[in-house]
């Protein structure tokens, strides 16, 4: 590729500062991006981003996407729970704010330019399309993550670490000051806090005493707010039993948690709404479909494809398939669709 001017989203942590190391050494004209996201204490983290930035000799400007980031990824992530679902927000915030808002910026300022990540994550064309295809690193693949975004803006988008091991990345960013030198959080906002004291704030509705029920619908017990669980959850429930109960079900409109056995977990087939299809699938294909992030993905047929739905049926019955959470599609090493569980 011709070297030439490249913005990459830059947090301060190792991953977006090896990728603007590894872009420089390629040539690049490299500026950085931050975004202002409105989270606490974030005029101390910027100026820690600008001292890394003054070190690395790289031209970087803040770019505030405070309105996108509460409308498409805290208030929806506060509104799905309310809903009973278990969202995942970086799905969110990489498709419609780092390579939905974020981009589109940069493509007006530079249409010729491109715009990289320090993401583990690789592209290739095939048959006229682009594709996410996983990295060299697959145990830090984030692929998953970028499975919403729009197929067609792969033309423009750069991943540098496609190629790099985490042990090179750390050794490559040693001893220069980074912004921040812990892993990078799924959930940002959080900022190192309890989900359920983030949910108390924003949807104190859901932590009102409740109760629990057996899959027949009968009264077993109480909580102390249906918001505090998770499906798949067996400790923490307060729960008493002379089994081993799990979180198989909550109605958060009526406050209701279920609890079962572990064999209620398990699923026979999926449906995901509002797909995002890199290629047309066909009916009677057999994929790898992972429905959350680190799983090993589970082989499924594909039985149906309309409404603005996928529906697949697993070779063998998956735990924990949840609603609100991604389902990927995968052939071989490659992305072919995304949707949400329903």
């Amino acid at each position: 590729m011709k070297p030439g001017p490249v913005a990459v989203a830059f947090s301060g942590g190792k991953d977006s500062t090896a990728a603007i190391m590894m872009l420089r050494e390629q040539g690049h004209d490299v500026r950085a991006l931050t975004m202002r996201l409105g989270l606490a204490a974030e005029e101390e983290q910027l100026a820690r981003i600008d001292k890394l930035a003054r070190v690395l000799a790289v031209s970087w400007d803040v770019v505030d996407v405070r309105p996108a980031f509460q409308e498409r990824v805290l208030d929806h992530f506060v509104n799905a729970y309310r809903r009973g679902l278990t969202p995942n927000p970086c799905v969110q915030c990489n498709r419609h704010v780092k390579f939905g808002l974020l981009l589109a910026g940069m493509r007006r300022s530079s249409p010729e330019g491109f715009f990289a990540t320090g993401h583990y994550a690789d592209k290739v064309r095939s048959g006229g399309r682009w594709f996410l295809r996983e990295p060299l690193d697959r145990g830090k693949s984030q692929i998953y993550f970028l499975a919403m975004i729009e197929p067609a803006a792969l033309d423009r988008i750069l991943f540098p670490l496609a190629g790099m091991t985490v042990a090179q990345v750390r050794g490559k960013v040693a001893g220069l000051p980074l912004a921040n030198m812990k892993e990078s959080q799924d959930v940002c906002f959080l900022q190192g806090g309890d989900l359920a004291a983030f949910l108390a704030r924003h949807a104190p509705d859901g932590f009102a005493a409740g109760d629990f029920l057996d899959p027949a619908g009968n009264r077993i017990g109480r909580h102390n707010g249906a918001l505090h669980f998770t499906v798949g959850q067996r400790r923490g429930t307060g729960h008493a039993s002379d089994r081993r109960l799990y979180v198989v079900g909550r109605d958060l409109a009526a406050n209701t948690v279920t609890l079962g056995d572990e064999s209620r977990l398990y699923a026979g087939s999926l449906t995901a709404k509002d797909p995002v299809f890199w290629r047309p699938l066909r009916v009677g294909e057999e994929l790898s479909v992972k429905v959350r992030y680190q799983l090993r993905g589970h082989a499924a047929v594909i039985r149906d494809i309309g409404g603005n739905r996928i529906r697949a049926v697993f070779k063998e019955p998956v735990r924990a398939v949840t609603p609100g959470q991604l389902a990927v599609f995968y052939d071989g090493d490659i992305i072919v669709a995304a949707g949400e569980i329903v």
